[in-house]
């Protein structure tokens, strides 16, 4: 009888001899142009050590520019470099020292501890460590502490000088409208803005509504500090609060407190010291009736909250074409949207269109019948909206033409390399090729990121698609959660005509998306008859 013995594969050897995907981050913490430089030499200098690196795969350079080591959340370039890594798309990163990653003691542990659960290892080259070894982590948080001390000390001192100043009246001026800032730097009113000003002011003691302060501010053609018109409440109270019209200005309202978790700013409550600088400038507004607004404008929060406590399950749910706004409204999670949808006496809008609950209902269930009823047949429809979404045939195309171009001058190269002695066109011709080779690199880690990011979208959609085939139809009511796991919003483009827009991809959908779908290819179509036979007429149409 024949003895066959398996010789199971070196898993270590594997492992060892396994082509790294290796990826690269770089940070500077300001935009200046010598700052600028430094992130494009540390850009160019990871690009050719991995891409050259027989024993590395180029994953991708990572750079966040002018931004703080203190926050994660809002360095870009980091949050697409963890992206990627969570997709399992990155074995190693480099980096060029600690303080370059963060200045974050908890965050940065944090994603340490994370990265190293998936496998995936920090190099600092600075430093000389991997992440990868537990032991480091008691390294990394006394560096990163250091660093954070460091970064607080600064800023304490800053603070330091800022209060001293404010202590002899001097505080830096900010833009405020109806002044101008002299070359002296003082507040001087602007005598065509100035009636604008207090006539606001005046309008809300008497009563008037927002929509007439804005309207007025309209029709006197006023526009923020930085150009723009006045088209909104918060503009409007940002004008009725500020203290500054009364000749006032205050300093030290909020601070900026440090701790493991960050920089945040707190309002200050008496923990820091607080200065009230009066008459340092012509005011504008009196005492009198700013202290008037200001309790009339808590008073009317107040009422506000009241009325508001119910939870906004399907907030912005409805967008209204005509007016290109959405209409909020509260409403009960655990009541069904047949019973209280859109109820005018939650209704927060006073212009949303009133008894149109049975209306909009009658609509929703109609035409998600109808594709629930009829996916089968439309699914093949779906995918090829979806396909024309992503332009994923084109992303394809792109990649497979700069891996040929990458490939060809790679083979160039190394041809060049190769040879004992090379003269100063050949050595110029290598230097050219290598700049090639980095440019195209780069290009196609850009491309592949979007492919990753579409790959993401399509298992969006084919989770979608499967959420629509597991309800059972006709459906008889209809649940907030139910809706809003395949709809992601209802258009009303007039009295007549309404459509649902489909969110396929998971991307995020903007007014001008909304209304740039509006003349897209629908998926389904259909009407369907209310009471006195008026007939409403819906389609359904991916975004």
């Amino acid at each position: 009888m024949k003895e066959i013995k398996v010789i199971e594969k070196n898993s270590v050897k594997y492992a060892q001899t396994r082509l790294k995907r290796v990826a690269a981050y770089a940070r500077v913490s300001t935009k200046l142009e010598m700052q600028q430089s430094s992130i494009d030499l540390q850009i160019k200098h990871y690009a050719k050590e991995i891409i050259f690196n027989p024993d590395y795969i180029f994953a991708g350079i990572y750079a966040d520019h002018g931004k703080s080591g203190r926050s994660m959340e809002k360095r870009d370039g980091l949050q697409k470099l963890l992206k990627k890594i969570r997709a399992g798309h990155i074995d190693l990163v480099l980096v060029k020292s600690l303080s370059r990653f963060a200045r974050n003691t908890v965050d940065s542990l944090k994603i340490i501890q994370e990265t190293r659960r998936l496998g995936v290892e920090f190099y600092f080259e600075k430093e000389g460590i991997y992440s990868s070894d537990t032991t480091v982590d008691m390294i990394l948080s006394m560096m990163s502490g250091m660093a954070e001390q460091e970064s607080q000390s600064m800023g304490q001192n800053i603070s330091w000088g800022f209060q001293k100043r404010a202590q002899k009246g001097q505080v830096a001026l900010h833009k405020l409208l109806g002044y101008e800032i002299t070359e002296d730097k003082q507040y001087k009113p602007i005598s065509k803005l100035v009636h604008i000003i207090q006539t606001l002011f005046e309008m809300k003691l008497n009563g008037s509504v927002m929509s007439e302060l804005i309207a007025y501010a309209q029709s006197q053609d006023l526009k923020s500090t930085k150009g723009f018109p006045i088209t909104n409440y918060q503009q409007i109270n940002s004008i009725l609060k500020d203290i500054r019209y009364t000749g006032t200005i205050e300093y030290g309202k909020t601070y900026v407190k440090h701790d493991g978790k960050g920089k945040r700013t707190i309002v200050n409550d008496g923990d820091k010291p607080k200065y009230v600088i009066r008459n340092h400038h012509e005011a504008i507004i009196d005492q009198d009736t700013f202290q008037k607004v200001q309790s009339l404008m808590i008073s009317e929060k107040r009422t506000y909250d009241k009325n508001t406590s119910i939870p906004n399950v399907l907030s912005d749910f409805i967008f209204d074409l005509d007016s290109y706004k959405t209409f909020d409204r509260p409403l009960d999670k655990d009541v069904e949207i047949i019973d209280n949808m859109l109820d005018p006496n939650y209704l927060n809008n006073p212009h949303f269109p009133k008894g149109m609950s049975k209306t909009l209902i009658h609509i929703l269930k109609r035409s998600l019948n109808a594709l629930g009823r009829k996916f089968c047949d439309l699914e093949p429809k779906f995918d090829k909206r979806v396909q024309q979404l992503l332009s994923i045939d084109k992303i394809d195309e792109q990649l497979n033409n700069l891996g040929y171009i990458i490939k060809t001058y790679k083979d160039k190269y190394y041809t060049l390399k190769r040879k004992d002695h090379r003269d100063a066109a050949e050595l110029a011709m290598l230097k050219d090729l290598e700049d090639e080779i980095i440019k195209f690199s780069i290009d196609y880690i850009n491309i592949e990121d979007e492919k990753i990011k579409h790959d993401h979208a399509l298992r969006h959609a084919n989770n979608l698609k499967q959420r629509i085939q597991s309800f059972e139809y006709p459906l008889e009511t209809l649940t907030p959660k139910m809706l809003l796991s395949f709809v992601k919003q209802l258009v009303r483009v007039d009295d007549q005509n309404y459509v649902l827009v489909i969110n396929a991809t998971g991307d995020i959908v903007s007014p001008y998306k909304i209304k740039k779908a509006m003349t897209e290819k629908s998926l389904l179509e259909g009407d369907c008859k209310m009471h006195h036979s008026k007939t409403f007429n819906w389609k359904i149409v991916i975004l």
